[in-house]
């Protein structure tokens, strides 16, 4: 090959190394309807089934007030709406650090739509 570049070996060569380990998470914004079913567990219906056990951040949002509640995922199970699988997910609510449980009225409907985190 005249005049060209030659790439042999290039892809067996470490092009990244870390010095020192990184910490980190990742955020994955989902759109779910939640529905309240009792003083300590949420209902949300979403398109993505739930990891059992997984802790994350559910924003509610509506009113143009925005609420961060931490939960794990207790329960998964797929079901069909209007002829589509959605997953509906049992979500346990936990303590904030430093915050009292949010002890609201049991069975109420929040009516917002919710991004998982």
């Amino acid at each position: 090959m005249t005049g060209g570049v030659s790439m042999t070996g290039r892809r067996s060569h470490d092009r990244f190394a870390v010095a020192n380990p990184w910490e980190g998470a990742v955020r994955i914004l989902r759109d779910v309807v939640v529905d309240r079913s009792s003083r300590e567990e949420l209902m949300a219906v979403c398109q993505v089934a739930g990891v059992l056990g997984e802790t994350m951040t559910l924003d509610l949002m509506g009113g143009g007030v925005t609420m961060g509640l931490r939960v794990t995922v207790l329960e998964s199970r797929p079901v069909v709406i209007d002829g589509a699988v959605r997953h509906r997910l049992r979500l346990g609510m936990m303590p904030s650090p430093g915050k009292e449980p949010n002890t609201g009225t049991p069975g109420a409907t929040t009516g917002l739509a919710a991004e998982a985190l």
